[in-house]
């Protein structure tokens, strides 16, 4: 929970995660982010983490290291509102980046994400969403 209430909550827009769809088929996002503020999807290949973020948090780290950080974007929305979005189309960002863990892409390969985001007030000034957590299809 953020500072202003809001509740992240990960999402994919597929039920599956098919190598052969490519680009477009599965977008990552996390809703109900902090609005205006800067964040980043990240993922991770080893597995499922629960780590308490910070001293006073009440979020967790729920993707073991290392992590793959997506670009920089801005959830929009409005200020200190509960509708910013963030994503990442996940085969985009894999084709475009060929040497990140993960690549080459495997039917059967699991990945985890999360989103990281500014929350100013919040211990260590920002915020993490809840996780996601997939399996390649071919």
């Amino acid at each position: 929970t953020t500072t202003n209430g809001c509740n992240q909550i990960m999402g994919a827009s597929a039920l599956n995660a098919s190598i052969a769809a490519g680009p477009g088929s599965f977008v990552l996002s996390a809703t109900q982010v902090e609005g205006t503020q800067s964040g980043v999807m990240f993922y991770g290949i080893n597995g499922r983490a629960a780590v308490v973020w910070g001293a006073g948090s009440t979020s967790f780290l729920c993707v073991k290291a290392p992590l793959v950080r997506g670009p920089v974007s801005n959830a929009g929305g409005t200020f200190a509102a509960c509708d910013g979005v963030l994503s990442l189309d996940f085969f985009a960002f894999m084709a475009a980046n060929p040497s990140v863990p993960g690549n080459p892409l495997t039917a059967g390969q699991m990945f985890d994400a999360q989103a990281w985001f500014r929350d100013p007030p919040a211990p260590k000034t920002t915020n993490l969403s809840d996780g996601i957590e997939w399996t390649l299809c071919p």
